[in-house]
């Protein structure tokens, strides 16, 4: 009876096997592909890492509440975006994140090419398999010329509603307390603060699973 079960159990194992590794075979090829098309559309170099290694501290949002001045007058800032404790919540069904490092270029130009990027990396993603995709940009949100956030007298989370772009609107790392020099030092990226218009890295993360 022992030796029928063993057999059994092996076999289960087997066929565990078999029907795991071809599925974990075919997320690599599409992150491998991701990476690939990152550099194809700008960016400069792309790294797997766990997200484990992606580090969220409450001060990131005191940066955007004092001192930036999309603060409120972007559906993708804060008070909109989600809160450190919303984001370290939500990181936790994940493994695996691609964080994408952008070359310096002048502010506005790399932070365009940042956010339309990160989104069409998602959407590829998404398309190939991996569902829970999530990407996010650097600085505040710049689809629309003007967004109407800025008309908003008193915030809420439902203000958001009045988003004219909220399929391809996505937040910032730090926007949602992402600490983004720690984060890109983990990886092994070089990043510095920067001087008032110094040309500069910018840096993107894709949530993959």
């Amino acid at each position: 009876m022992f030796q029928f079960l063993f057999k059994m159990a092996i076999r289960q194992v087997k066929f565990i096997i078999l029907i795991t590794i071809p599925t974990l075979m075919v997320s690599e090829d599409i992150i491998k592909n991701l990476q690939k098309h990152a550099v194809e559309k700008g960016a400069n170099s792309t790294k797997v890492i766990a997200v484990k290694d992606v580090f969220v501290e409450d001060w990131v949002r005191q940066k955007c509440e004092y001192g930036c001045n999309g603060y409120a007058r972007h559906f993708t800032c804060p008070p909109y975006s989600p809160t450190p404790e919303e984001t370290r919540s939500r990181m936790r069904g994940y493994n695996k994140a691609l964080l994408v490092e952008f070359a310096e270029k002048e502010e506005t130009e790399g932070r365009r090419t940042v956010n339309e990027v990160m989104f069409e990396l998602e959407r590829e993603a998404f398309l190939n398999g991996l569902h829970k995709a999530f990407s996010y940009g650097a600085g505040p949100c710049d689809i629309c010329e003007t967004c109407p956030a800025e008309e908003v007298e008193n915030p809420s989370k439902y203000s958001k509603r009045e988003c004219k772009n909220q399929e391809e609107a996505r937040p910032a790392m730090e926007a949602c307390g992402i600490d983004v020099f720690q984060t890109a030092r983990k990886a092994g990226y070089e990043i510095h603060c920067v001087k008032e218009n110094e040309p500069h890295k910018n840096f993107g993360l894709l949530l993959l699973e």
